[in-house]
Order: C-alpha cells, then structure tokens, then sequence
C-alpha cells in the first residue's frame, strides 16, 4: 500500500510524515519546493508478535504501508510537478488539514478553519479533474475529422460518456462516489483521475484538543460522507515528539495527557478500512510474517502476494483462524478440534487467517 500525502503550506504534513515513518525529514519549509520525501512504516500487528514468540521465528515482518510526503508550493498548489507525477504511483491520497493554533506559523489564508481547507483540497482534487478531462475531450474532438466512422462513432460516444463525468464533478460528484458504467470504465481507463483515488484526512491538532479528538472526528465524518473517505485527529507535533522516546517513556508520557492510542496505529486501521484490506498470517521457525490483501479475497489472489508461482501452481490452502489458534495453543490440537481446514480455490481469506498454501509449478 502507497499513500500520498498533500497538504497546504504550513498544515504540518512532513511533521504528520515525520511521525507515521519515524522519520527525520526537516520540517518548516512552508511550501518550499523540494523532491518528495519517502518512508516506510511497519502495520503494527500483536497477532504478529505473540505467533513469533509462539513458533520462535527467527525472524518477524510486519506488513507496511509506504508513504510518500509530497512536495508543496508556497502559493498553496497541490497538483504539478512531481507532485502530480507522484500521486499517478499512489493508492490513496492522505490530507493534512491543519487545525492547531501558532501564532509563529501564519495560515496561508490568515486564519486556521480546517473544514475549509478540507473542503478546499476536495475541490482542488475534482478541479484537476474537471480540467484532465476537458483537454481530454479537446483532443478527441480535433481528431473526429481524421477518423473513419466506425472510429468516429467510438469517438464521439467517448466524448458523451466524458462530459457526463465532467457534469457530475462540476457538481461536486468525485469519481470514487459514482458507480461507474462499463463505457465510463472503457472511457477514463488510460486516463489518471485524482478523485478516484480513496481520500484520507489527518486533521493535525494542537495538544490543547486532544481531550476533543472523538469531537472533533465526529465533525470530520460528516464532511467526509462519500464513499473511500474516512478522518482521524491527530497531533503531529506530540507525535512526532515521541518517535524518539523508548515504549515505557512514551506509554508514560500518552497516559499523562490522556493521548490514546498512538496516531500511526489509528491512520493504519483508517487506512485498512477505507482501502477495504486485511491481513492474513504465515508462520514458521524462519519467520512469522503479515500479508496485506483485498477484503474478499480469494485463495488463490492471496497467494499471489506472496508469489506468483503459488497463485499460478495453487492446490489448496490450510487455514486456522488466529483466534482458534490462540485457544488451542498448537497446531496439532486445531486439528484435533476440527479448527484446521483445507480450502479451495473459492474461500475467501479472512482477517487474521493463519494460512499455508500448497502448490505445484
């Protein structure tokens, strides 16, 4: 999984970057143009630890999401550059909306209202559409008189099916939100529309909201009502603050300010849920390791991810639910209590499936 993240100048982006990848990208360039930052960070997974000690792995791999911070403009333009030719590469786009005071940090519209700025990126996003396509539709009509007719006919219904595209996001329609029609498919398919893209939004608090959080993501949710959107508050300078801290201090520390759980492990599930993935499991003496996959995903997909040899030469698939692994205490005894399975090309993988492929090339 690649999340891009955007945000307007001075919102906190690379501090929210900074926090989620254990980075140390510098901060405070305000829109500085630069090259785009890029980290890694580890989906924290107890299943994953509690089966590494249980099998004794030698080694433990986490499933990973990379993020990717965008460069920013001063003039507060999200989409050119490499910013755009970065977000082509992204399975969703993660906005940093600012909602923190610092009199140091001027706002680049003057004043700090995080929904207008969240309602502000959604339009810029539908924009950039609006105008992708309209130099679409220029480009095919200036072809139609150098087309045969069976072509032109092709030609023009594309066009239809575009400006019907246009319309809806002229209306505030983002492409993620339309059930699209198998010619609107066939007519944007080489065509890379920003608002087709899950949108996430990291809504950057001060430390005096904290205690507001639940408040505050209520309020998100109702600005991010269409589909593939979902929001959560969080505060970037905090944590940011505590990537450096060990596991004692920085538990000591979220307990004293009544901080909750950690922000990467709340934007992980907020990912995971507005993306529609899940993880299922692999164990054994040389690793124990977390996979990242479809919600609904057959066997044999989910085999793929981890070669495609195994989804190629896929026989079937032996599974135990992690929660009945952990009940039984060993393999063996899920066998004996029937919890053990052999599953066929149509099973669907399931959250924390504990799973071992078998398969032939």
């Amino acid at each position: 999984m690649k999340i891009g993240i955007l945000g307007l100048p001075a919102s906190g982006k690379t501090t929210i970057f900074n926090s989620l990848t254990r980075g140390k990208a510098d901060v405070g360039g305000f829109g500085a143009t630069r090259s785009a930052n890029v980290g890694v960070a580890h989906v924290p997974d107890e299943r994953v630890d509690i089966l590494t000690k249980m099998f004794k792995s030698k080694k433990t791999i986490y499933a990973e999401v990379m993020y990717v911070d965008l460069p920013g403009s001063a003039s507060g333009e999200l989409f050119e550059g490499e910013a755009m030719a970065q977000l082509q590469q992204v399975d969703a786009i993660l906005h940093v909306a600012r909602a923190f005071e610092d009199g140091s940090v001027p706002h680049l519209e003057g004043t700090v209202d995080y929904k207008r700025d969240i309602e502000k990126v959604a339009f810029d996003i539908m924009f950039a559409d609006i105008a992708l396509l309209e130099r679409r539709i220029e480009r095919i009509s200036g072809s139609l008189k150098t087309l045969k007719v069976a072509e032109r006919d092709d030609a023009e219904k594309n066009i239809e099916t575009l400006k019907r595209l246009q319309s809806d996001l002229e209306n505030g329609i983002a492409i993620r939100d339309r059930d699209l029609e198998a010619s609107e498919i066939k007519a944007i398919s080489d065509t890379f529309l920003l608002s087709s893209l899950p949108l996430l939004v990291a809504l950057n608090i001060g430390e005096d909201d904290i205690s507001n959080t639940a408040d505050l993501e209520a309020e998100m949710a109702e600005l991010l009502s269409g589909r593939s959107t979902g929001g959560a508050a969080i505060c970037g300078s905090l944590e940011a603050e505590l990537v450096g801290m060990s596991e004692e201090e920085e538990a000591e520390m979220r307990a004293g300010l009544d901080a909750g759980e950690p922000g990467l492990s709340r934007m992980i599930k907020l990912s995971y849920r507005v993306l529609g993935l899940n993880s299922f499991l692999t164990v054994g003496e040389d690793e124990t390791r977390a996979w990242t996959i479809d919600i609904g995903a057959l066997a044999p997909k989910a085999a793929g991810v981890i070669h495609s040899d195994i989804e190629r030469g896929f026989i079937r698939a032996e599974t135990v639910a992690y929660q009945d692994f952990i009940d039984c205490g060993t393999m063996a005894e899920a066998r004996n209590r029937g919890l053990f399975r052999q599953e066929g090309r149509e099973y669907v993988v399931q959250d924390g499936d504990i799973v071992n492929f078998l398969f032939s090339v």
